[in-house]
């Protein structure tokens, strides 16, 4: 199974916040309730920080969290406190123990990079089997690699290979991050990340994909 050291650690930055991952996630956001309306099953697979869930949970959806760190899945169930419709699981992505087709959406942000293709294959089959719809959200090689320990760069043609070899059909495409151009001028933020800018140009890739 692959492991990644000193997570726990890395998501008590101040920057893993649910006001600033409400912004810079926004986009991602955007294209789930695209395809499903609040009160949709979701599974996020591969969760880390857990923020995205939770913002998941506090618009309506029913949401389910997997990671296999137990350190973080131990830390995240506090957000079960305040939230009922959240459930963090340990669990290894690539072989879960959910029936076939159990979710209205399985989504995964910033985890699939840390692959190698053959994994990545493995963990889009497995998605695939058990949602209707499977987004996802992975740097494009765009921006810098490297800020999150060993992601790959792989660009948007490539990762379209990739999800079209499991036989999913992309129905939607969209981008987002433009953080990194306005750390230093937290006004411009917003704006960027909710621009034509991000969406076109921006340095993670969006994929809304479904079973062809």
């Amino acid at each position: 199974m692959h492991q990644i050291d000193n997570w726990t650690q890395f998501f008590n930055d101040e920057f893993f916040n649910l006001y600033d991952r409400s912004i810079i996630l926004k986009e991602l956001i955007i294209q789930i309730r695209r395809v499903s309306k609040p009160q949709a099953s979701l599974l996020e697979s591969g969760c880390g920080s857990g923020l995205t869930s939770v913002l998941l949970a506090g618009i309506g959806y029913i949401v389910t969290a997997i990671d296999a760190n137990p350190d973080l899945i131990q830390r995240l169930k506090q957000y079960e406190l305040s939230f009922p419709n959240v459930k963090f699981r340990q669990m290894d992505m690539f072989q879960t123990d959910f029936v076939d087709k159990q979710f209205d959406v399985v989504f995964s942000q910033g985890v699939l990079e840390h692959y190698s293709n053959e994994d990545i294959v493995r963990a889009l089959c497995e998605q695939k089997r058990i949602a209707r719809v499977v987004v996802i959200d992975a740097p494009n090689a765009r921006g810098k690699i490297g800020d999150y320990g060993d992601e790959r760069a792989i660009t948007r043609r490539q990762w379209q290979r990739l999800i079209q070899s499991v036989g999913l059909k992309i129905v939607a495409k969209s981008a987002r991050g433009m953080a990194r151009w306005s750390q230093r001028h937290q006004k411009l933020l917003g704006w960027l990340e909710d621009s034509w800018l991000s969406r076109r140009f921006g340095e993670n890739s969006i994929f809304v994909c479904k079973e062809v």
